[in-house]
């Protein structure tokens, strides 16, 4: 599956679950592959933004869109492992300053 393809059904679904604007951008040259999801909804706090990002990625499992990782799986590695995507919500309602 390409990249668009797979940025569209993120979008999608993401879309549907949550009931607001996604925004997914995918990244371009050495970082190809890489997607940032960015929810426009405001956790409570940063527990609740915690339990939204698991909920996120429990539903891309479920639908079987397929995110790469990064590094390799080992504790003697250089630059860790993860997931290639960066998976981001407004800020939380608690942190907000009043101006």
């Amino acid at each position: 599956m390409s990249c668009a393809v797979r940025n569209r059904q993120i979008k999608k679904l993401l879309a549907s679950a949550f009931g607001v604007a996604v925004t997914v951008r995918g990244s371009r040259g050495t970082a190809y592959g890489w997607v940032t999801v960015k929810i426009a909804y405001a956790p409570k706090d940063w527990e609740e933004r915690r339990e939204l990002r698991s909920l996120a990625m429990q539903l891309l499992a479920a639908a079987k869109i397929e995110i790469g990782t990064y590094g390799y799986d080992d504790p003697g590695s250089d630059y860790g492992y993860g997931s290639t995507i960066h998976l981001d919500f407004d800020d939380c309602r608690t942190e907000r300053r009043v101006s």
